[in-house]
């Protein structure tokens, strides 16, 4: 089986699910969109998985240059009915592939972001999503995000959270998850260190907390990693 991945800059890679494709024997084919990225043809692909970014779905064209390709992309797979993962800026460019509106994350007039390890619940439609099998709510999650989508017409919020209504959704065979379980330590220290910035404008970061933090929840988000990537498959393999 082999999966096509936009990967949007290099330390935002698949992670521990490139160690699970691996175990699996799943080739991750990726588009590092950004090089020069010819987009190929869906054809062959078992799924299509869009990764995360520091990108803004409403950046301007000339600014988020691969935006269109991955829209027509996320398109075409919703009309082929090859199925789509999208995780943090992939979830928005899902969403708004579905025509829902992708803004900055704002709770009482103030720009909130969530980064760090923080619990989502799942909904009962969650609950009874195969993608959420053998997860107890609430789940511990990565987040690194400051925006947020509105849920598409026709789409099941799977989960939820208290500074951001909408984490995941389902639209048939399309997943958006505003979350990661495929960050390792390591590529929470190099987000830290990319994203200094960004990280502590409208935002208090304990960087070394969050460094304890990514230690500490190591193996948890392996075991979710697993758990959630084999419940993909099952999907996969079902449709």
């Amino acid at each position: 089986m082999k999966f096509l991945v936009f990967q949007h800059v290099p330390h935002e890679h698949p992670g521990l699910l490139q160690e699970l494709a691996d175990a699996e024997r799943i080739e991750f084919d990726r588009v590092e969109l950004w090089k020069p990225h010819p987009i190929p043809s869906l054809s062959g692909y078992g799924a299509l998985i869009v990764m995360g970014g520091p990108m803004s779905v409403y950046d301007a064209d000339e600014v988020y240059t691969s935006k269109m390709d991955e829209i027509k992309a996320i398109q075409s797979a919703l009309k082929n009915k090859v199925p789509v993962l999208g995780i943090c800026l992939g979830s928005q460019l899902l969403a708004h592939a579905l025509g829902a509106s992708v803004h900055p994350n704002v709770i009482d007039g103030r720009r909130t972001k969530e980064i760090g390890y923080h619990d989502v619940t799942l909904t009962e439609e969650g609950k009874n999503s195969k993608l959420f099998s053998g997860f107890a709510s609430p789940i511990t999650v990565f987040q690194w995000h400051g925006d947020a989508f509105d849920l598409p017409e026709g789409a099941a919020l799977l989960a939820t959270s208290p500074l951001c209504r909408n984490q995941a959704f389902a639209c048939g065979t399309a997943y958006g998850l505003l979350f990661h379980f495929e960050f390792a330590p390591d590529m929470v220290k190099r987000q830290i260190a990319l994203d200094k910035e960004w990280i502590h404008q409208d935002h208090e970061l304990d960087e070394e907390r969050l460094l304890e933090d990514a230690q500490h929840n190591a193996d948890l988000m392996k075991k979710h990693c697993r758990t959630f990537f084999h419940n993909f498959l099952s999907i996969i393999t079902m449709h």
